[in-house]
């Protein structure tokens, strides 16, 4: 093992992403939110992830479990294990995966090194933990990655203890960059995350110099997350005003970031629309009706109904333009049903092979828990790859 990534809050996704553009072989899962991997930090392009949240190198591996023996052989072998002195004050946290303990635990542990550090004669300051893990904000913020900073991961494995140390983190302040600061929004048509639009691409796998056709592409937060990722993108809607929502944005982008790809924009209807030559599909679909609260049993099964008759049919008009043997990865409208605490997805996910299609299966996880979901919301988005048979 020569790196760790710590997978974001959808994990099931996150490991998704990582198989499709690096293969399951190179991974091994450590424990809930880390997994090891047997590639070098060189080899990811760790900011191209969307569902990872740090990327750090191994230093150390205790084949013991127990949090009061870390603390005893941590402190005694800290000075061996980082990269000290160093000229002027040193930046310093830590973050705690796996372990069942309490904030108090992690702090008299940070106090412990802080003041082991200092009696060598090292400069810190240590920054203070208001959870088990330091969040993006505080690693970025307080210059952890930087050449005077640390940030020490502790992570239990089911026989072990990992020491790591965090090389790359999320960029936040990017994200949201890229998510508020474009000229045109519409809530109306749903908020896509740039981070689910940077995964989306990553299932559907392009190539250098391959064309991405979003179909439904909105306000164009994944034209975007493709022309970022120096790739060509090819966008079109039913509706004008969401053509010139995503023409506005990517002029944005260009100024913004300085990216001038290629970038086709049509008015289309997925349904029926041809259209010019493309190499893989990555999508937010149409997610129906939104609602405010949850909606009545006839209400909601309409608008199921609904939703799978337009995929559908979307699914038949492209599946001969569908290049063979490319990717299409699709974010799918599926519903929470709070009372049966699980998911209820499209018809059409059990016919898939009937409209000409065959699903593509990852070995990490199991497919049918790719939901991206977040607390409160009664609409989720179920993530697929497929490709024409």
């Amino acid at each position: 093992m020569k790196t760790l990534l710590v997978l974001g809050r959808q994990k099931n996704i996150a490991l998704s992403e990582l198989e499709s553009l690096y293969g399951a072989k190179n991974f091994n899962r450590i424990s809930d939110n880390v997994v090891g991997c047997e590639l070098d930090q060189e080899d990811i392009d760790f900011q191209k992830l969307g569902g990872s949240v740090k990327l750090a190198s191994f230093l150390k591996e205790y084949n013991f479990t127990d949090w009061n023996q870390l603390e005893k052989y941590l402190t005694n072998d800290i000075a061996n294990i980082l990269n000290f002195p160093i000229e002027g004050k040193m930046q310093f946290g830590i973050s705690s995966y796996g372990f069942d303990i309490n904030l108090g635990k992690l702090r008299n542990l940070s106090l412990n090194l802080k003041n082991t550090i200092k009696k060598s004669g090292q400069s810190i300051r240590m920054i203070p933990n208001q959870d088990l893990q330091l969040n993006s904000a505080q690693v970025i913020h307080n210059k952890l990655l930087g050449e005077k900073g640390t940030e020490l991961l502790l992570i239990k494995s089911r026989f072990t203890i990992i020491i790591a140390k965090t090389v790359q983190e999320q960029n936040i302040d990017s994200y949201s960059m890229r998510d508020y600061n474009r000229p045109f929004r519409d809530s109306r048509v749903g908020m896509l995350p740039p981070k689910l639009a940077q995964i989306l691409i990553n299932l559907a796998n392009p190539q250098d110099n391959d064309i991405v056709l979003d179909p439904f592409c909105g306000t164009g937060v994944i034209l975007q997350e493709a022309c970022i990722d120096r790739l060509r993108a090819y966008g079109t809607d039913i509706d004008q005003r969401m053509i010139d929502y995503s023409d506005g944005n990517l002029k944005w982008l260009e100024k913004a970031y300085r990216i001038e790809e290629p970038v086709i924009l049509e008015l289309g209807d997925a349904t029926n629309h041809e259209w010019q030559s493309f190499d893989c599909v990555a999508c937010e679909t149409y997610l129906g009706q939104a609602y405010s609260s949850y909606p009545d049993k006839a209400t909601l099964n309409k608008n199921i109904q609904n939703c799978d008759t337009i995929i559908s049919k979307f699914l038949i008009n492209i599946h001969d333009q569908l290049p063979v043997g490319k990717n299409m990865a699709l974010a799918l409208p599926a519903w929470d049903d709070r009372i049966n605490k699980k998911f209820i997805s499209l018809p059409l996910i059990d016919h898939l092979e009937d409209l000409g299609y065959n699903r593509l299966r990852f070995s990490i996880i199991q497919d049918e828990k790719l939901f991206y979901h977040r607390p409160g919301q009664i609409v989720a988005r179920q993530l697929i790859v497929i490709t024409r048979n």
